[in-house]
């Protein structure tokens, strides 16, 4: 395992340094004009209450080192064997996350969100140029130039969706994963590379409008096997297109409508959200985005060709139509707040680009044919690949499960768990999760997940059938 020494370095370098399921209007305030956003944020007080901002300096810090050591199961010998590299059996990711917003006026914010990781796992070294890589999330500056009108420049964050564990409608997601203990799609959504862009926003009693321009500054990058190192900011995979993103919001019926337009050569789409709440304890969501384009299966050999990592004659595997047509993203669900403040997210996905029965079929006759030769297995996971670094579904229906339970038994502990179940085949991603809030210094956390099904199912063939992480948290 790794040093405590690796701890101590990187929260030397920070001291020196110094979602709700339904969106509402506050999400449309720019991340500098309030915190910048994480996954791990200290709890500043027992009492839940955030420190207060220096008003001598306007300069706001959030800042703590991690360490997260995981073990995973031996890889299973699936029907379609797995490409080189498997998963490892272990590794220890420590990392050091910075937060920081600076108002040299009240007109103008700057915000940063960074985290810097060392990672270690058998047959690497400890510090190396092949084990740290740098997540920029976040690097923007605010303007207000008039009441609740903002203009914004840099990377930026945004995010879309009323929905929980499938965002048709968050058009910005694809290809901004970062390494992290939790699977929680809730989680994955605000820990993530933001893209470069210029936005104006504005906000008004009753609606809000906004619009956002993302230009390409790099051409495509391929997807790497496990999370990519160094210290660039990734632009080949936020800005590797140019992109403009529209939304009007306003109220409706109490339905909280949001309207949405999404433009990139050869994939634009629209989009709606909307809400309602039913009685004191349930919210029901749905969002919806269509548009022209390839399904799923087509789309990932076409970038596979572009970038390189597939030749430029490789078919789209399994066999498919790879004509145009208009596609369905749907993720329709709701919010249950039980009495022992419990709540219960359930949604039903329907993404019309992904895999029907059919194209199960053909994957799993083609990878398990005697004697299937490496390219080809290679080219039918690199399919699913794609379809994870897009953070879409790969089956076209799927349902998602999630309970939420702070204050579990003791008032310093939070369960939390969730489920991908395949509608096509009954297998299910699970994550089951406690943190322990040891002090407002300290966090202790457990991560357990499974690939649950049979060996002919969308997560029963995962090279990987469990995976259990352990996370130390300290806020400085």
């Amino acid at each position: 395992m790794r040093r405590p020494a690796a701890v101590s370095a990187l929260a030397a370098i920070l001291a020196l340094a110094g979602r709700s399921a339904v969106a509402d209007d506050v999400d449309l305030i720019p991340a500098g004009v309030l915190a910048p956003s994480g996954n791990a944020v200290k709890p500043a007080t027992s009492s839940g209450v955030l420190p207060a901002m220096d008003t001598r300096s306007r300069l706001r810090l959030k800042a703590f080192a991690e360490d997260a050591f995981s073990l995973g199961s031996e890889p299973r010998h699936g029907l379609v064997p797995y490409p080189a590299p498997l998963p490892v059996d272990w590794q220890n990711r420590t990392s050091a996350d910075l937060l920081a917003t600076w108002k040299p006026s009240s007109a103008v914010t700057f915000a940063w969100s960074d985290r810097i990781n060392v990672f270690e796992q058998r047959g690497e070294k400890v510090v190396s140029a092949d084990t740290i890589r740098n997540d920029l999330r976040e690097a923007s500056v605010t303007w207000e130039p008039g009441p609740a009108t903002y203009l914004e420049a840099g990377r930026i964050n945004v995010r879309n969706g009323a929905a929980l564990g499938f965002n048709p409608t968050d058009f910005f997601k694809t290809r901004t994963l970062v390494g992290q203990a939790a699977l929680d799609p809730s989680v994955l959504r605000q820990n993530r590379l933001g893209a470069l862009m210029v936005r104006a926003q504005s906000i008004w009693r009753g609606g809000s409008a906004s619009v956002a321009y993302a230009p390409k500054v790099a051409g495509p990058s391929p997807i790497a096997p496990n999370d990519p190192v160094g210290v660039d900011p990734h632009f080949d995979a936020t800005n590797a297109a140019h992109r403009i993103s529209c939304t009007l919001s306003f109220d409706l019926l109490d339905l909280s409508p949001q309207l949405l337009g999404y433009f990139e050569l050869g994939r634009s789409k629209a989009g709606a959200n909307v809400s309602r709440s039913i009685g004191n304890a349930v919210v029901a969501y749905a969002e919806w985005a269509g548009g022209p384009e390839q399904n799923l299966i087509a789309r990932a050999a076409a970038f596979g060709r572009e970038v390189g990592t597939l030749p430029p004659s490789t078919p789209a595997l399994p066999p498919t139509s790879t004509n145009v047509a208009f596609r369905n993203d749907v993720a329709a669900g709701f919010s249950w707040t039980l009495a022992a403040a419990v709540t219960l997210n359930a949604e039903y996905h329907f993404h019309e680009a992904g895999f029907a029965r059919s194209d199960w079929s053909r994957w799993f006759r083609l990878g398990s044919t005697p004697g299937a030769p490496p390219p080809l297995t290679g080219t039918l996971w690199f399919v699913r690949g794609y379809a994870s670094d897009q953070q879409e579904p790969v089956a076209a229906h799927q349902a998602f499960i999630r309970v939420a339970w702070p204050q579990a038994i003791v008032s310093e502990l939070e369960i939390d768990a969730f489920a991908f179940v395949s509608l096509l085949d009954g297998s299910a991603l699970s994550q089951v999760s406690a943190s322990y809030f040891v002090s407002d210094a300290w966090t202790a956390a457990l991560y357990a997940s499974a690939n649950l099904g049979n060996a002919r199912s969308e997560h029963g063939s995962s090279p990987q059938e469990g995976n259990l992480i352990l996370q130390l948290t300290r806020y400085l």
